[in-house]
């Protein structure tokens, strides 16, 4: 008896995980799908051409875009702590 609701337990945890992963399958086309030749930079918020920016994935599902002001200006902040400590 016990083994009977173990199986049952373990194949419901399976088409769960099965379904799970078809939504985020189904999500990740979505957003390929709906995004278009523009996007939002993550830092600013301004729009631009996807050829101007720099795209990362994070994860299976998140992509972040990176204009090159944006760039530009965390390098700095960068260099500028760097020597501060140094």
């Amino acid at each position: 008896m016990v083994g009977l609701i173990g199986i049952a337990v373990i194949v419901l945890i399976v088409i769960f995980s099965i379904f799970y992963g078809y939504g985020l399958f189904l999500k990740r086309e979505n957003i390929g799908n709906l995004s278009g030749s523009r996007a939002k930079c993550t830092i600013c918020g301004k729009t631009f051409e996807k050829e101007e920016m720099v795209e990362r994935a994070i994860g299976i599902e998140k992509l972040y875009y990176f204009c090159g002001e944006c760039i530009n200006a965390l390098h700095i902040d960068y260099l500028n702590k760097k020597t501060n400590k140094g």
